[in-house]
């Protein structure tokens, strides 16, 4: 039970992330800021050198060069090099400019975090500079820093936690290059999601929900945690694991969870209607009881299915969280 609390306590955390960055800003009493801004510091480092190089043909050293609270995480010369290789690029000169330019700015973090900032939120979402599907959003970034800092379960802070400080912002060092996120990375990674993982590849193998989900897309994702499927389970005696549930059934279940399109939380109104993968219709009605930001009906007619938080946003779609497992109408 205490893992599902704390889900409804990253409620308040976009705003402590802000929160925080201004603080390191203005904080007279802090480390001394250089006059070198976040490239300075970058092109004076050899073992960054293919990200200058990478910045350069980008045009992203005026960004960076800007005055602000940025937080980058800098690829090694090595991380890029592995990077490199896997995509079947012989150097960063191959990489089309647009593709370069999105992975760059899903290193960048718009406000100031530093190693302590991570270290007290623990597991948590922060909104980068990349875009994502639709217009207006910005791709999310998974941090967990419970067994040192890592993000989206792909880069390591390799400078011993160590900050990096610049006249505008924070530099971690980082041994891999965060390519663009799909839906299927947040919810592998997020510790929230362990048996939705499970749901998605082991449970319906036959199915390959997590194929689909990383496609194009856009898909919107309404994510059930953990307890939400601990209490499936508990409904049916003959249930002890996600295994234990016939996969046709439990495909079904997993797409009424998927609709088409990007639907932020903005786009969230009440009575809107979307119709699921599975065939089945959900629909939104809005509440301001907190924690929760809105419940669903879904097919099966239940009504206290509650949104408890939004807007984590990958490259081909977005994911809120949810408190139970929707299920489609039995009947159909």
């Amino acid at each position: 039970m205490k893992k599902y609390l704390m889900l409804f306590k990253f409620l308040p955390l976009a705003v402590i992330l802000v929160a925080a960055s201004s603080c390191n800003s203005d904080d007279n009493d802090g480390p001394p800021r250089p006059a070198e801004n976040i490239v300075d510091l970058a092109e004076a480092e050899p073992n960054l050198s293919i990200l200058v190089e990478a910045l350069q043909r980008t045009n992203l050293t005026d960004e960076l060069e800007a005055s602000g609270s940025f937080t980058v995480l800098a690829p090694t010369n090595a991380a890029f090099n592995t990077f490199l290789g896997q995509n079947n690029y012989s150097s960063i000169q191959d990489v089309p400019v647009g593709a370069l330019s999105q992975v760059l700015l899903n290193h960048v973090i718009a406000t100031e975090l530093n190693s302590s900032d991570l270290n007290l939120l623990q597991r948590n979402y922060a909104a980068t500079l990349a875009s994502g599907p639709t217009e207006g959003s910005n791709l999310s970034l998974y941090f967990d820093a419970t067994d040192g800092i890592e993000f989206n379960g792909i880069s390591r802070v390799v400078n011993g936690g160590g900050d990096i400080l610049a006249s505008n912002g924070t530099i971690h060092l980082v041994d891999g290059v965060i390519d663009l996120p799909t839906v299927v990375t947040f919810i592998s990674e997020d510790f929230n999601f362990e048996e939705l993982t499970t749901a998605i590849t082991t449970a319906t193998p036959g199915s390959d929900i997590a194929a689909f989900l990383s496609e194009d897309g856009p898909f919107t994702v309404f994510a059930p945690v953990d307890q939400a499927f601990d209490e499936l389970l508990d409904s049916n005696p003959d249930w002890s694991s996600l295994s234990d549930i016939d996969e046709s059934l439990l495909t079904a279940v997993l797409q009424h969870h998927v609709a088409p399109g990007n639907n932020r939380s903005s786009g969230l109104s009440e009575g809107l209607t979307l119709t699921t993968f599975e065939g089945d219709d959900i629909t939104i009605s809005l509440q301001v009881n907190a924690p929760f930001i809105a419940a669903i009906t879904d097919g099966a007619g239940n009504d206290d299915v509650n949104i408890g938080f939004v807007d984590i946003q990958a490259s081909n779609g977005v994911i809120h969280l949810i408190d139970q497992v929707m299920l489609p109408d039995t009947e159909n």
